[in-house]
């Protein structure tokens, strides 16, 4: 799981504007879409909701490589800027957690197309500053969206304007407003934790399960961040429907036919002006109950696009059966709990139609003087339809609000299925705790009581039982295993498993992976604690003589120990660290690596060395015997299954030494510009010397897996 690194750079005032475009699944099945991201003169700060096909940035953000942009910049503060005539990427690839700072000469725009990423996918939040990416489709109030990291842990929250979500006192303020698609979020976190956006709907809001206003009880209804009332709207004053409706400080209302006891059933119908108070502001609370307010033409497609756009939701909103809609009522299923009721519409002529045939909802957003936006569901078809309407026309009304209530009940699995590096646990998720379970899985970590700090899988939503797949695991190691279960209130966690793994791991092909081909030449993998490496030093490119520099021309240049192709055969090449990081500073950077793999950082270095013993590490990696090693090649066991070989190096005179004697093995972790630390094995000792050396040294190169 990629962690979302801490940021050191000043937060700028940022501007962005983002549409969404249709969806659709893909021949595999699976979610795709597309994501429009409009870029303003000077900084923004985008994300996206959207996987691209290509990941790497050169690719994403083509249709922007121009004129118009200085630079853009990821969370680790490595950019890609134009260098000379070219656009050189020191960021990699889009990383779908993170977001990225773009500075504009002037405004432009391009189109993210792929997978939609699943709104629920856990983010994990490190100490410190971080910039966050914005998952859901929808709008959600940010006191909703970060509910699950409202706590002590968090410091603040802020937007890409410099509005600021953070704790006055003992509550909590919302300064951001909405938190919107497109949006990059900074976090400071004074410990690690996860955040996880909210995805429910059909049950109560939590906290407000019913409203009283007028004498009247309305129960409420929580669709993903979104609180509405379960019933239309009846208050007010009935008039006949031959008069119109005026502004005289008195709520009026129409019953269909002129019948009361339709209003308490179906609801009031009112005139755009009359259920506005005589206001035009979108969103004003017009007749609703305080604290409630009229949706927004927007917060309808929020709604419908939730439940999977018009097309579809409207099914997803009715009230099943015929109790109330003609037959046939067209993929009614009401899953939303949205209980939709078809109760007609009083005509600018003064008469009543399409009772049991018709919901017609109004919103607050006005076309123009005369005509205000509506929807409307239809007992034929399970789609919304978006319209516009005389403001005369009665039509009925919901209300909306936000809302917030209880942990879900979850208990995790016993383990079975152990082997050396997996397992399998699960759970179940006996309640909701009042709202949809968004997210569910299992974690574990060497250390009692894990959390989503640690490892952990996400297998599904809702309650239930469920099994998670534990993968990744360190041979004859003791883990322990939680499930979890997240709602809009937070996580729950269940009872602790524990368990050990089999024995092995160390010296064995990487599962799944035991050869990789790699121009031309076939490379053994080696798993040694739950890192997978290639156990041949890289041989790769063209060689060239000992006293030439290698330069960044395009092609892969190696050397090879005095200038004999044999030596790299047996040994693999040597490379200058520019050369072998392909003139990135990027460390973990593919380099010369093959796909899926990369260089080692020193920090990856050490996690092997230290995994091995750190002091006699050296021992446990170089090759048995003296068919390659000079006498006495101290401490050789190679239970590692590493296989060091003493390639030697090229100095920067360059001269070549110390073949058969010593092995020196690069990282792509630089010390300053001129030097980079690297590893060292030595014949006579069983020790691993970390140094750090002049780039220009040819040292040899071993691969890692992503």
């Amino acid at each position: 799981m990629k962690k979302i690194c801490k940021i050191g750079f000043l937060i700028f005032a940022l501007i962005i504007s983002q549409q969404i475009f249709p969806q659709k699944e893909n021949a595999k099945g699976a979610l795709t879409g597309e994501q429009q991201i409009e870029l303003s003169e000077g900084y923004s700060f985008i994300s996206s909701r959207i996987i691209p096909e290509d990941l790497d940035m050169l690719i994403v953000m083509a249709s922007v490589l121009n004129e118009n942009l200085d630079f853009i910049r990821n969370s680790q503060g490595q950019v890609l800027r134009k260098i000379g005539p070219n656009w050189v990427n020191g960021i990699g690839d889009w990383i779908i957690e993170e977001g990225y700072l773009v500075r504009m000469f002037t405004e432009d725009s391009f189109l993210i197309e792929g997978d939609v990423v699943d709104p629920v996918t856990p983010i994990p939040l490190e100490f410190g500053y971080q910039f966050v990416s914005y998952f859901p489709e929808a709008s959600i109030d940010a006191l909703i969206a970060f509910e699950t990291i409202l706590g002590d842990d968090l410091d603040f929250i802020r937007n890409s304007q410099g509005q600021i979500l953070r704790k006055i006192g003992p509550n909590w303020v919302n300064g951001i407003g909405d938190c919107n698609p497109g949006e990059g979020y900074l976090v400071k976190m004074f410990v690690a934790d996860v955040l996880i956006y909210p995805i429910t709907f059909g049950v109560p809001c939590p906290g407000i399960p019913t409203v009283t206003y007028e004498g009247q009880v309305y129960n409420t209804i929580l669709i993903g961040g979104q609180c509405w009332l379960k019933e239309n709207l009846n208050v007010g004053t009935m008039i006949n429907g031959d008069d119109g409706m005026t502004n005289n400080g008195v709520i009026e209302k129409y019953c269909y036919d002129n019948d009361p006891a339709n209003c308490e059933i179906y609801g009031g119908l009112y005139q755009w002006h009359e259920m506005m108070e005589y206001s035009t502001t979108p969103g004003v609370q017009g007749i609703c109950p305080s604290g409630w307010h009229l949706p927004t033409d927007g917060e309808w497609t929020t709604l419908t696009d939730f439940l999977g756009e018009e097309s579809v939701a409207g099914g997803k909103m009715k009230e099943t059966g015929t109790i109330h809609w003609q037959s046939p009522n067209t993929g009614a299923t009401n899953e939303s709990g949205f209980t939709a009721l078809p109760g007609g519409y009083r005509n600018t002529g003064g008469n009543f139609d399409d009772l049991t045939n018709y919901a017609h909802f109004w919103s607050s957003s006005e076309l123009n003087t005369d005509y205000a936006w509506d929807r409307g569901l239809s007992y034929g078809s399970d789609a919304v339809n978006r319209n516009h309407r005389n403001k005369d026309f009665g039509f009925s009304a919901r209300c909306l609000q936000e809302a917030s209530g209880q942990l879900p009940s979850v208990t995790t699995a016993t383990i079975t299925n152990i082997t050396q590096t997996t397992a399998t646990s699960g759970g179940n998720v006996s309640d909701d705790g009042g709202s949809a379970v968004t997210t569910r899985g299992v974690c574990w970590s060497t250390n009692q009581n894990p959390t989503l700090n640690n490892d952990y899988t996400t297998d599904g939503s809702g309650t239930g039982t469920f099994t998670s797949e534990i993968t990744g695991l360190t041979a004859n190691t003791s883990y322990y295993v939680r499930a979890y279960a997240i709602n809009s209130e937070g996580t729950a966690y269940g009872n602790q498993e524990t368990f050990t793994t089999q024995s092995g791991g160390v010296g064995v092909p990487c599962p799944g992976i035991p050869t990789v081909t790699y121009e031309g030449q076939t490379y053994n993998t080696v798993l040694i604690g739950d890192q997978c490496w290639l156990k041949e030093n890289l041989n790769v490119g063209t060689m060239i003589n000992g006293d030439d520099e290698m330069t960044d021309n395009g092609v892969i240049e190696k050397y090879c120990y005095d200038n004999d192709p044999a030596n790299c055969d047996e040994y693999g090449g040597l490379y200058q660290w520019h050369e072998m990081m392909e003139y990135s500073t990027t460390p973990s950077v593919q380099g010369i690596c093959p796909s899926g793999w990369h260089l080692p950082t020193d920090e990856e270095w050490t996690t092997l060395t230290d995994f091995l013993g750190a002091s006699v590490a050296g021992g446990k990696m170089k090759e048995t015997g003296t068919i390659h090693w000079q006498s006495p090649n101290t401490g050789a066991t190679n239970e590692s299954g590493f296989t060091a070989l003493p390639g030697g190096y090229r100095n920067t005179g360059g001269n070549f030494d110390d073949l058969t004697n010593n092995a020196h093995f690069w990282s792509s972790s630089e010390l300053n510009t001129g030097y980079a630390w690297d590893r060292g094995l030595s014949y006579g000792s069983d020790a691993v010397n970390r140094n750090h050396r002049n780039k220009d040294f040819g040292f040899s190169v071993r691969c890692f897996q992503d």
